[in-house]
């Protein structure tokens, strides 16, 4: 992987981090209603946590994805940022 890859993917995650933030802050500073339904809905994608237990060792496997719409936003703007800046 070259560096600028690992850049990249270093501020996609950023933004889906700041901008899932984002959209827990906004679900909780406004009143019950359609728009705070829009940024509290969550999809889940992943598989759930197993576990493989072998007496010896107890592994755990899972990945669960988390998206909102303020996520999402997230990640197209700092993709579209990060294109910016490394021109």
């Amino acid at each position: 992987m070259t560096k600028s890859v690992i850049w990249f993917l270093v501020v996609v995650v950023v933004g889906a981090l700041i901008g899932s933030f984002l959209g827990k802050f906004i679900g909780m500073v406004v009143p019950n209603g359609s728009i705070r339904d829009l940024f509290a809905t969550e999809i889940s994608a992943g598989l759930s946590p197993a576990t493989l237990n072998l007496r010896v060792i107890e592994l755990t496997f899972g990945c669960l994805l988390k998206f909102n719409i303020t996520s999402v936003l997230g990640v197209i703007v700092s993709a579209i940022i990060f294109q910016k800046i490394a021109k």
